[in-house]
């Protein structure tokens, strides 16, 4: 039985984690979930570098190890794998590039105009019964769905179909990840560094 959407979706939610990460093909039954996903990370990727950056809870689980090898670093679009200054939270990076244009509708919010494939991989990483798939199959096809919003919004459709989008904008500063990349020198590594002339 399909889920029936009888009030707007009002929270924030990360449009990474919603339109982008199903991308990678991984289980949203799985495991090992991301904490968090991201579209940029300060000082490290850009929003131009069309990066999707996911964030880990640190496991020293054999299953988390091999989850970590087997399919996120076998992952196609495995880019790079980060530990950061929270000792508990490793990142990893994937590189989209090869769906630019799709990662270009998200950040202008034009997810109705994401790719067929892109859209189809959305519908599979979500439960056809699921709310979650209700809410993101009015945004991907608004169309379908104008009538409905403006009756749960109690406004015209044509306020509505003036944006022609039913999901809001990515906000870009939640969309950013703020951990530092791991940058502790050791001991030994200082002292090497120090000039002969101060021994």
């Amino acid at each position: 039985m399909s889920y029936v959407i009888e009030k707007i979706y009002s929270k924030y939610f990360q449009k990474s984690r919603s339109f982008l990460l199903p991308m990678l093909g991984l289980k949203k039954t799985c495991a090992f979930m991301p904490i968090q996903s991201y579209l940029s990370w300060e000082d490290v990727y850009s929003i131009q570098d069309c990066n999707l950056i996911l964030t880990y809870k640190v496991s020293d689980k054999y299953e988390w190890e091999k989850y970590l090898v087997e399919t996120l670093m076998s992952n196609e679009f495995f880019s790079d794998y980060h530990y950061t200054d929270d000792p508990t939270i490793v990142v990893l990076s994937f590189d989209l590039n090869c769906i630019a244009t799709d990662y270009i509708h998200v950040l202008e919010g034009q997810y109705s105009k994401l790719s067929k494939m892109l859209k189809k991989k959305i519908r599979d990483y979500y439960n056809y019964s699921s709310a979650e798939w209700a809410y993101m199959e009015s945004f991907l096809f608004p169309d379908k769905y104008i009538p409905l919003y403006g009756k749960i919004l109690d406004v015209e459709e044509e306020h509505i179909r003036f944006t022609g989008q039913l999901c809001d904008l990515p906000n870009l500063d939640k969309e950013t990840l703020k951990l530092k990349l791991y940058a502790k020198i050791n001991d030994v590594d200082q002292i090497n560094m120090e000039s002969r002339e101060n021994i």
